[in-house]
């Protein structure tokens, strides 16, 4: 609303002019004289007696403060009261209380009304009920966090006991909370609380859940305290506030069987609004997500993350604890342990031989390094170990090879065995892959050498560093002459075994440089801020080629690119897909954009809405390397994506039983959230019939074609027609 602050007339006449304006209006207004020591109300409109169910009388020449209660915050009343005194514009929400004692939020506009002479006369004030919206944006903030605990492995117990302390904390009713959670035979398997303790808990009166139990799923039930004895013996013997009644909803599984109970304990005896109904379901099916998702959490983590044989951590363990030191500044070592004898004990009594050996090396290794921070896990036929910290590997060395003085039982036979170690200290300057290649380039050393033997890697460095600057040098040249090319690799339908579509994969011959790998140029470019200008140039080049075939009449196929994490969230990215899109003619269903799955814990909200955006222009989006960190299942449903493509580490892994079941499983989840798997890495016949055999749409990968030049690509599409057309 805008509103004319220099009326020429007298306080008076301005002040009937003000009560016909607020008199008018569509929501609750107030008058206010700013001259008024204090502040009163001098008017206010039927909105607002509506709003706040205070009859006109009771609100003349009172202070807005009417509206106060118990949880009305202190800091917020100050602000509003600072304002109204300075006759300064704002807009504030706050928690305010009807007549009858019912909370709202009331989102409040001060708007200064001054006379002829720029003195300010009056404030206008505006109230509206925002307390739906309100709650609405706590229970958003609360998923979050929740999903952000889950992520953080928290158990599902101190889960319950988050959501129940926001819930006390945050609703507008002063209520206790508690979260029960059943067993199939409706046993108490876990249980959420905030202030309650579970010794007054087990005093209440809860709705008994037991197999015989009938209930309405979509009901509320009430129950009354007020002339209960628990109802006293809790006031008076445990210093909390007396309880008058509860609210409660069955929490439900998908299957819709009942999985628990959600209990609002009131302190008052507020009657139960459409409003309150409202916040009791979303606040049950966010438990019921939190639930589910927690516990394929846990399932998805021990299958990622350890070995099948040895029920050790495995590399991707491995990887993501490394990852985790390395972003906090962590310096350390790894290391690479591996048993010489290993392949001759495979040979005599078998793989399994081969993995209860090192599962006794492991068992040894814990024993005898004397050290908190410490990673064992299993790498292929070795022991990987990570150590952080600022010491040296020759300080360990000793102990690690206590390992070889006593004899391993295997296949109850005692067999001796020596250790070939390669390692390598790491900072932040080095990814986990580095350092794990950097370990084994080692270990390939100390293998060339008898008995028990270790070797560090070394490398020039000066020749790294040199080799980085000429690429930083080069890379604005080959921008300016768009030395940047697209590769395109054919995606197959598995069904088919047709070309459905292409991912357009970045190249760069430099004029200087000769042929430079993308692993190399693009973690450049993503740190010198050149990576939009080469997504966006590979984006131009996708859009000149399919728009010259749609010219010519000739068939077209979807093709995907890859975006960088750094470009998502670049402030212009939007506009720059966008204005790069409407230069051609393109139909929207022939492009896909890729990110990777970290791209929502950068920001979750702000790529849900860069991604909606997308979807609106018609883009599909799908997640790249989905599984290398497992960050995101708890987001994975709440993100438009249209596809999940497998990463190749797990596929090249398929035949360990541990990599199968994670593979199955990420197409399960992708078919049960409406989502397309597509299998990278597909290099051998095997492969695909495990993908086709699990139900994989689509793949791509060497067995069935390189990246190839769009020149190989235009030659593909015109002499293999679909099946359709054959």
């Amino acid at each position: 609303m805008t509103i004319d602050q220099s009326i020429p007339l007298s306080k008076d006449r301005l002040f009937n002019w003000l009560k016909t304006l607020s008199n008018q209006l569509s929501k609750g207004t107030l008058i206010i004289d700013i001259n008024d020591e204090n502040l009163s109300i001098l008017h206010a409109n039927p909105y607002f007696s509506k709003l706040t169910t205070f009859e006109n009388k009771q609100v003349i020449n009172q202070n807005i403060n009417i509206l106060n209660g118990k949880r009305t915050n202190e800091k917020t009343i100050e602000d509003l009261n600072l304002h109204l005194k300075s006759g300064s514009p704002k807009k504030l929400t706050i928690l305010h209380y009807t007549k009858e004692g019912s909370a709202f939020w009331n989102s409040i506009t001060l708007h200064p009304i001054r006379n002829d002479e720029k003195i300010i006369q009056y404030v206008l004030l505006t109230c509206e009920d925002t307390t739906e919206e309100t709650l609405n944006k706590m229970i958003y903030k609360l998923e979050h966090e929740v999903y952000q605990a889950i992520d953080n492995e928290n158990n599902l117990q101190s889960i319950l006991n988050l959501i129940s302390e926001k819930i006390e904390l945050f609703y507008i009713r002063d209520v206790y909370c508690t979260i029960h959670l059943y067993n199939k035979n409706y046993e108490i398997k876990s249980m959420g609380s905030y202030t309650l303790p579970e010794y007054v808990i087990n005093k209440l009166d809860l709705l008994e859940i037991t197999p015989k139990s009938s209930f309405n799923k979509s009901a509320v039930y009430l129950k009354d305290f007020t002339a209960t004895p628990q109802c006293a013996d809790i006031s008076e013997n445990y210093e909390l506030d007396a309880i008058k009644g509860s609210w409660t909803k069955l929490i439900l599984t998908p299957q819709n069987e009942v999985s628990g109970i959600l209990t609002l304990f009131n302190q008052d005896s507020t009657e139960l609004k459409q409003i309150d109904i409202n916040y009791l379901n979303r606040l049950t099916l966010l438990i019921q997500l939190a639930i589910k998702y927690a516990e394929q959490k846990i399932q998805l983590r021990h299958l990622a993350f350890y070995d099948a044989e040895t029920n050790l951590p495995n590399i991707h363990y491995f990887k993501t604890q490394v990852s985790e030191w390395l972003t906090t500044g962590e310096l350390g070592f790894a290391a690479i342990i591996h048993p010489t004898e290993f392949n001759k004990i495979v040979d005599l009594y078998g793989r399994c031989a081969g993995a209860d050996l090192l599962s006794q090396m492991a068992n040894r290794l814990r024993e005898y390094l004397v050290v908190d921070d410490v990673l064992i896990s299993r790498f292929s036929n070795s022991i990987v170990l990570g150590i952080k910290g600022e010491i040296c590997f020759t300080t360990y060395y000793q102990q690690i090879e206590l390992l070889t003085l006593i004899p391993f039982l295997i296949d109850n036979n005692e067999t001796y065995i020596t250790l070939k170690i390669g390692y390598t200290t790491f900072d932040q300057s080095l990814t986990v892959d580095q350092i794990i290649h950097q370990s084994d380039i080692a270990l390939s050393k100390a293998r060339k050498r008898s008995g028990n033997s270790f070797e560090i890697y070394e490398e020039n460095s000066t020749k790294k560093l040199i080799e980085e600057m000429e690429i930083i040098n080069q890379l604005a040249y080959a921008l300016h002459h768009e030395e940047f090319v697209v590769y395109l690799q054919p995606k197959i339908n598995f069904t088919t075994i047709e070309v459905e579509g292409f991912e357009a994969l970045s190249r760069w011959n430099s004029s200087r440089l000769g042929f430079i790998s993308p692993n190399k140029y693009i973690p450049i470019a993503e740190q010198t801020g050149k990576i939009k200008e080469i997504d966006l140039l590979n984006f131009k080049n996708i859009l000149i080629w399919l728009q010259s075939r749609l010219n010519n009449g000739k068939r077209i196929l979807p093709v995907s690119l890859n975006i960088s994490p750094d470009h998502f969230y670049d402030p212009q990215f939007l506009e720059n897909i966008q204005n790069t899109f409407n230069q051609f003619h393109v139909p929207p269903q022939f492009i896909k954009l890729e990110v990777t799955e970290s791209i929502e814990l950068v920001d979750f909200k702000r790529a849900k809405d860069i991604l909606d955006q997308l979807k609106a222009l018609g883009i599909e989006c799908s997640i790249d390397d989905f599984g290398v960190g497992f960050s995101s299942l708890s987001y994975l449903p709440q993100l438009p994506f249209s596809e999940i493509k497998i990463d190749r580490s797990f596929v090249s892994s398929m035949d360990e039983p541990g990599m199968y079941a994670i593979v199955q499983t990420i197409i399960l989840l992708a078919k049960n959230i409406k989502m397309r798997a597509i299998a990278e890495g597909i290099e051998t016949k095997e492969q695909l019939a495990m993908l086709q055999q699990l139900g994989c749409p689509a793949g791509q990968g060497y067995y069935f074609y390189k990246p190839m030049s769009i020149n190989d690509a235009e030659q593909l599409l015109d002499t293999k027609k679909p099946a359709d057309e054959k």
